[in-house]
């Protein structure tokens, strides 16, 4: 083996133990160390997102029950044609938008089935034709209309614009218990 260790086999040895030590730190500041920053900001933003799902689940649930009280609210006992009708007269004096024509289209029943109870929801199509003198009192008008106190879907619209008047006629749908 070695039998003369000598000055020279210290300081290689030492050099070779520094150097070792060089390489070392800077793998560790140019490799690992950001590697385990990234992990850290991986974790938090893992746990973020977990607390953002918990939050979304447990307002999804009030916001369904919300939801379901206000469409129940909505949606009246009778088909009630009449009150459709006068509603929408009313919605239109305030909006000053005449009404031309409304005519009611076939009837449908919707059935939804849910987990505990099974409900049905009649729906009645109607034709409504009105005339405005300006865009701003049509809007008026559609904003009444889906702002109403009855669940109404507006299935189609149709504009028609000359220089003295705005022609409006919807589609809608308004819906009531069976």
């Amino acid at each position: 083996m070695i039998k003369h260790w000598g000055k020279i086999h210290t300081y290689i040895a030492v050099g070779l133990f520094v150097a070792i030590l060089v390489i070392y730190g800077i793998s560790y500041l140019n490799v690992i160390k950001p590697l385990n920053a990234e992990m850290d900001s991986l974790a938090k933003e893992v746990s973020i997102y977990d607390k953002q799902l918990d939050k979304l689940t447990n307002e999804e649930e009030t916001d369904v029950s919300a939801d379901l009280s206000e469409v129940s609210r909505k949606v009246p006992n009778s088909k009630s044609i009449n009150n459709v009708l006068i509603e929408l007269q009313e919605i239109a004096t305030r909006a000053d938008v005449s009404i031309d024509y409304i005519g009611a289209d076939e009837e449908l029943t919707v059935q939804t089935d849910e987990k505990e109870e099974s409900s049905v929801l009649d729906e009645s199509s109607y034709t409504l034709d009105a005339t405005a003198t300006n865009l701003g009192e049509i809007d008026t008008f559609l904003d009444g209309v889906t702002n109403s106190n009855r669940l109404i879907r507006i299935d189609t619209i149709n504009l028609q614009h000359s220089e003295s008047d705005v022609y409006l006629t919807i589609t809608f749908t308004a819906f009531h218990a069976g």
